[in-house]
Protein backbone atom coordinates (compact mmCIF):
# COMPACT_ATOMS: atom_id res chain seq x y z
CA UNK A 1 0.00 0.00 0.00
CA UNK A 2 1.47 3.36 -0.70
CA UNK A 3 1.54 5.59 1.83
CA UNK A 4 2.30 9.27 2.70
CA UNK A 5 3.35 10.12 5.80
CA UNK A 6 1.80 13.86 6.75
CA UNK A 7 4.18 15.69 9.46
CA UNK A 8 2.73 19.20 11.83
CA UNK A 9 6.29 20.71 10.83
CA UNK A 10 9.56 20.49 9.91
CA UNK A 11 11.11 19.02 13.14
CA UNK A 12 8.94 15.98 13.15
CA UNK A 13 9.72 15.51 9.88
CA UNK A 14 12.99 15.30 10.12
CA UNK A 15 12.76 12.82 13.17
CA UNK A 16 10.41 10.67 11.06
CA UNK A 17 12.78 10.93 8.23
CA UNK A 18 15.61 9.17 10.82
CA UNK A 19 13.02 6.59 11.79
CA UNK A 20 11.40 5.44 7.63
CA UNK A 21 14.50 6.69 5.77
CA UNK A 22 12.90 5.11 2.49
CA UNK A 23 9.21 6.48 3.11
CA UNK A 24 7.37 9.27 1.28
CA UNK A 25 7.24 12.45 4.12
CA UNK A 26 5.89 15.50 4.08
CA UNK A 27 5.78 18.63 6.36
CA UNK A 28 2.28 20.13 6.56
CA UNK A 29 4.18 24.16 6.52
CA UNK A 30 1.17 25.92 7.17
CA UNK A 31 0.02 27.99 10.51
CA UNK A 32 -3.60 28.29 9.76
CA UNK A 33 -4.10 29.96 13.31
CA UNK A 34 -2.89 32.95 11.64
CA UNK A 35 -4.66 35.26 9.31
CA UNK A 36 -8.00 34.54 7.77
CA UNK A 37 -8.96 31.88 5.21
CA UNK A 38 -11.60 30.75 2.88
CA UNK A 39 -12.92 27.67 0.27
CA UNK A 40 -12.40 26.14 -1.32
CA UNK A 41 -9.00 25.28 0.38
CA UNK A 42 -6.08 26.29 -1.96
CA UNK A 43 -7.75 28.02 -4.66
CA UNK A 44 -6.71 31.58 -5.98
CA UNK A 45 -8.30 33.59 -3.16
CA UNK A 46 -7.05 30.64 -0.33
CA UNK A 47 -3.89 31.52 -1.78
CA UNK A 48 -3.91 34.91 -1.72
CA UNK A 49 -5.02 35.09 2.45
CA UNK A 50 -2.52 33.04 3.31
CA UNK A 51 0.36 35.64 1.38
CA UNK A 52 -1.12 37.85 3.52
CA UNK A 53 -1.21 36.08 6.70
CA UNK A 54 2.74 34.95 5.97
CA UNK A 55 3.58 38.68 4.50
CA UNK A 56 4.91 37.39 1.42
CA UNK A 57 3.67 37.58 -2.34
CA UNK A 58 0.88 34.84 -3.38
CA UNK A 59 3.60 33.32 -5.91
CA UNK A 60 6.29 33.05 -2.85
CA UNK A 61 3.44 31.44 -0.66
CA UNK A 62 2.81 28.94 -3.60
CA UNK A 63 6.45 28.31 -3.90
CA UNK A 64 6.93 27.77 0.26
CA UNK A 65 3.88 25.44 0.66
CA UNK A 66 2.58 21.84 -0.17
CA UNK A 67 -0.09 22.86 -2.77
CA UNK A 68 1.24 21.63 -5.97
CA UNK A 69 2.32 17.98 -4.22
CA UNK A 70 -1.26 17.74 -2.40
CA UNK A 71 -3.33 18.38 -5.24
CA UNK A 72 -1.76 15.05 -6.19
CA UNK A 73 -2.17 13.45 -2.72
CA UNK A 74 -4.81 10.91 -4.27
CA UNK A 75 -2.22 9.01 -5.73
CA UNK A 76 -1.72 7.42 -2.08
CA UNK A 77 -3.99 4.47 -1.03
CA UNK A 78 -2.77 5.78 3.05
CA UNK A 79 -2.03 8.30 4.66
CA UNK A 80 -0.48 8.64 8.03
CA UNK A 81 -1.04 12.29 9.78
CA UNK A 82 1.28 12.97 12.82
CA UNK A 83 0.25 16.19 14.73
CA UNK A 84 0.35 17.09 18.56
CA UNK A 85 -2.39 18.06 20.77
CA UNK A 86 -1.94 22.13 20.65
CA UNK A 87 -4.22 24.05 19.54
CA UNK A 88 -1.90 25.32 16.53
CA UNK A 89 -1.75 21.65 15.53
CA UNK A 90 -5.40 21.45 15.48
CA UNK A 91 -6.41 24.15 13.71
CA UNK A 92 -3.33 22.51 10.60
CA UNK A 93 -4.58 19.63 10.58
CA UNK A 94 -8.63 20.03 11.12
CA UNK A 95 -7.74 22.47 7.46
CA UNK A 96 -5.33 19.25 6.14
CA UNK A 97 -8.48 17.29 6.92
CA UNK A 98 -11.30 19.22 5.05
CA UNK A 99 -8.87 19.54 1.84
CA UNK A 100 -9.30 15.72 2.25
CA UNK A 101 -12.54 16.09 1.99
CA UNK A 102 -12.96 18.64 -0.60
CA UNK A 103 -10.75 16.43 -2.88
CA UNK A 104 -13.11 13.03 -1.79
CA UNK A 105 -10.05 11.70 -1.15
CA UNK A 106 -10.70 7.39 -0.62
CA UNK A 107 -7.70 5.86 0.82
CA UNK A 108 -6.93 5.22 4.42
CA UNK A 109 -6.26 7.99 6.90
CA UNK A 110 -5.15 7.73 10.47
CA UNK A 111 -4.51 10.12 13.15
CA UNK A 112 -1.04 9.83 15.45
CA UNK A 113 -1.26 12.18 17.73
CA UNK A 114 2.26 12.81 19.16
CA UNK A 115 4.64 14.20 21.73
CA UNK A 116 4.55 18.35 21.50
CA UNK A 117 8.60 18.08 21.25
CA UNK A 118 9.25 17.42 17.34
CA UNK A 119 10.20 13.81 18.24
CA UNK A 120 7.20 12.39 16.36
CA UNK A 121 7.01 9.69 19.62
CA UNK A 122 3.23 8.60 19.03
CA UNK A 123 1.04 8.97 21.81
CA UNK A 124 -1.91 7.55 20.34
CA UNK A 125 -3.08 5.98 16.90
CA UNK A 126 -6.84 5.89 15.52
CA UNK A 127 -8.44 5.79 12.19
CA UNK A 128 -10.32 8.85 10.44
CA UNK A 129 -13.37 8.94 7.95
CA UNK A 130 -14.27 11.84 6.11
CA UNK A 131 -17.32 13.18 7.39
CA UNK A 132 -18.30 16.94 8.37
CA UNK A 133 -14.59 18.60 8.25
CA UNK A 134 -14.93 20.85 5.65
CA UNK A 135 -18.56 21.92 7.89
CA UNK A 136 -16.37 22.33 10.76
CA UNK A 137 -13.77 24.30 8.99
CA UNK A 138 -16.12 26.54 7.63
CA UNK A 139 -17.30 27.19 11.15
CA UNK A 140 -14.44 27.48 12.90
CA UNK A 141 -12.28 28.83 10.98
CA UNK A 142 -14.54 31.18 8.91
CA UNK A 143 -17.25 32.25 10.65
CA UNK A 144 -15.44 31.39 14.17
CA UNK A 145 -17.98 29.95 15.57
CA UNK A 146 -16.94 27.14 17.88
CA UNK A 147 -18.78 23.55 16.82
CA UNK A 148 -17.90 19.79 17.85
CA UNK A 149 -16.24 17.72 15.11
CA UNK A 150 -16.18 14.23 17.22
CA UNK A 151 -12.18 14.43 17.71
CA UNK A 152 -11.55 14.44 21.06
CA UNK A 153 -7.94 15.95 20.40
CA UNK A 154 -9.07 18.42 18.35
CA UNK A 155 -12.73 19.24 20.70
CA UNK A 156 -10.13 20.13 23.54
CA UNK A 157 -7.60 22.34 21.43
CA UNK A 158 -10.22 24.24 19.23
CA UNK A 159 -11.70 26.94 21.68
CA UNK A 160 -8.39 28.04 22.19
CA UNK A 161 -8.63 29.07 18.71
CA UNK A 162 -11.61 30.74 18.98
CA UNK A 163 -10.05 32.72 22.13
CA UNK A 164 -6.55 33.67 19.80
CA UNK A 165 -8.60 35.39 17.67
CA UNK A 166 -10.41 38.00 19.75
CA UNK A 167 -9.22 41.21 19.45
CA UNK A 168 -8.42 41.14 23.16
CA UNK A 169 -7.17 37.65 24.28
CA UNK A 170 -5.95 36.20 27.26
CA UNK A 171 -2.40 36.11 25.67
CA UNK A 172 -2.60 39.78 25.12
CA UNK A 173 -3.90 40.50 28.96
CA UNK A 174 -1.15 38.46 30.17
CA UNK A 175 1.48 40.75 28.00
CA UNK A 176 -0.48 43.88 29.53
CA UNK A 177 0.02 42.66 32.96
CA UNK A 178 3.41 42.22 32.59
CA UNK A 179 4.61 44.66 29.73
CA UNK A 180 7.17 45.98 32.68
CA UNK A 181 8.96 42.57 32.49
CA UNK A 182 12.44 42.38 30.32
CA UNK A 183 11.10 41.47 26.53
CA UNK A 184 12.87 37.97 26.64
CA UNK A 185 11.97 36.71 29.89
CA UNK A 186 8.41 38.10 29.28
CA UNK A 187 8.46 35.67 25.79
CA UNK A 188 9.72 32.51 27.75
CA UNK A 189 7.07 33.21 30.25
CA UNK A 190 4.06 33.06 27.53
CA UNK A 191 5.43 30.27 25.41
CA UNK A 192 5.27 28.09 29.01
CA UNK A 193 2.02 29.51 29.99
CA UNK A 194 0.22 29.68 26.94
CA UNK A 195 1.99 26.41 25.38
CA UNK A 196 -1.36 24.67 25.08
CA UNK A 197 -1.46 27.02 21.95
CA UNK A 198 1.38 26.08 20.27
CA UNK A 199 2.64 29.74 20.47
CA UNK A 200 5.77 30.71 18.97
CA UNK A 201 7.84 33.37 19.72
CA UNK A 202 6.95 35.36 16.61
CA UNK A 203 3.12 35.05 18.08
CA UNK A 204 4.75 35.88 21.69
CA UNK A 205 5.99 39.11 19.70
CA UNK A 206 3.13 40.05 18.03
CA UNK A 207 0.82 39.95 20.59
CA UNK A 208 3.44 41.82 22.77
CA UNK A 209 3.45 44.56 20.19
CA UNK A 210 -0.62 44.53 20.38
CA UNK A 211 -0.40 45.05 24.11
CA UNK A 212 2.07 47.63 24.23
CA UNK A 213 -0.17 49.59 21.51
CA UNK A 214 -3.56 48.92 23.48
CA UNK A 215 -1.93 50.15 27.26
Amino acid sequence: MKTLHITSGECSANALRKRLPFSDILAFNEAMCEGETCLPIYSDEFCLLRARAYSVTPEEYKEKSSIDFLKNICKFECLELYFDYDMFCAVNALTLLAFLEQIKFEGHVFFNLIKQDGSADILERFPLSFKGYLKNYSEILINKKLCKTGIEVFDKALPLYIEYKKNNNEIIRYAKEHITMPREKLITDMLGKFSDYGLSDLAAEKFIKEALKNS
